[in-house]
């Protein structure tokens, strides 16, 4: 008896979660929170199973032909379905979510589509309410640094 891999089945699973993103009887703050559950879901999937798979493509021929699949098959496909999934994520923010949120004066901008007064107010924002909630980390040779504004402190780590 054959068996559907458990990683295809679980972007399977996860495609689940982009078609209530896409479902317009859904209210639009959920499907944005079905868009970044399926976001974060993907970037699970890729540290944990996808790291799993490409790590078996390091096993010896021998010691392959006792897997019920063949990694470097498997990992095509994946790479296929994420990347008909992406497309389809694609489709549904830009095609429904940004012009639903236009709708309710919300718009997604990038810096260089802001004035001076708009850019000062997201500095300032940023500065004020994000920035202490965030701790920005440095990763150097494999060791894990956070970011320290005084270098004395740094260096002692």
């Amino acid at each position: 008896m054959k068996f559907y891999n458990r990683d295809l089945s679980w972007l399977s699973f996860n495609e689940r979660v982009l078609q209530e993103a896409a479902d317009e009887s859904v209210p639009l703050f959920e499907r944005i929170k079905f868009l970044a559950i399926f976001s974060s879901n993907l970037e699970e999937f890729f540290r944990v199973r996808v790291a799993f798979i490409r790590s078996l493509l390091e096993l010896k021929r021998k010691t392959k032909k006792v897997l019920d699949f063949d990694p470097e098959e498997l990992l095509g496909q994946i790479h296929k379905k994420v990347n008909s999934l992406q497309t389809k994520f694609g489709i549904i923010f830009k095609n429904t979510i940004i012009p639903e949120l236009a709708k309710h004066k919300i718009f997604i901008k990038s810096e260089s589509e802001l004035n001076r007064e708009q850019l000062d107010f997201a500095e300032e924002y940023f500065s004020n309410t994000i920035r202490p909630l965030i701790n920005p980390i440095l990763l150097v040779r494999n060791k894990v640094k956070p970011l320290f504004s005084n270098p004395a402190i740094f260096t002692s780590l």
